[in-house]
């Protein structure tokens, strides 16, 4: 009698079991770590202004919406304490344009680490935006050790909301973390609520 119950319960559960793997939100995005990666002591990272790729194709107040829904989502999901720094913050240790003249130097990383008590610096790039349906959002997120100066964790994201895989995973993940399907299809024209799930899925990375 125990082994027929056991095999109907067994019985009873699969289905439950199959339904919630199959409603995990499926990951949109691709990350490369460093092999020493272990081995950095990474507690308080400096969140750098998002900057995009084509300057002339973001507005200024885009870049800042999009830095403000990254930062909030990466607090939430990692498990490192981010510190948002400010353009005025990074003005004096900075040259005007740091990515066209070298990245960051030794001594700028070395400065930021000191004044701000950092371990690494969370560079983030939008690298394109489409905010009318369907919408588009592609980002970058460097992850830099301020110890060493070394990019020890990188990702890339592209999600188009014109895409079946995508479009599906937002469904998903409306369903699972909204709790209403019917916020899918707000999603796919709200550039806030798209941005938040280009964030969840970037979270996921790190």
């Amino acid at each position: 009698m125990t082994a027929l119950r056991t095999l109907a319960l067994v019985a009873l559960l699969s289905p439950l079991t199959a339904c919630a793997v199959d409603r995990e939100v499926p990951l949109m995005g691709s990350a490369r770590i460093t092999a020493d990666f272990e081995t950095y002591a990474i507690h308080r990272v400096g969140l750098v202004p998002f900057r995009a790729l084509e300057s002339e194709a973001v507005a200024a107040h885009q870049i800042g919406e999009v830095a403000r829904t990254f930062h909030s989502e990466l607090s939430t999901a990692t498990r490192y304490d981010l510190v948002p720094l400010s353009g005025d913050d990074l003005a004096e240790v900075l040259p005007p344009d740091p990515f066209r003249q070298g990245s960051y130097t030794p001594h700028a990383i070395r400065t930021l680490r000191d004044r701000y008590r950092l371990d690494a610096l969370l560079i983030g790039t939008i690298t394109s935006q489409r905010v009318i349906a369907p919408q588009v959002i592609g980002a970058q997120l460097d992850l830099v050790s301020c110890e060493t100066g070394a990019t020890i964790w990188s990702a890339d994201l592209l999600v188009d909301g014109s895409r079946d895989d995508v479009r599906k995973a937002i469904e998903v993940w409306a369903d699972e973390r909204l709790g209403d399907p019917n916020a899918a299809a707000i999603t796919l024209l709200s550039p806030l609520k798209f941005t938040q799930f280009a964030a969840y899925q970037m979270s996921r990375l790190l």
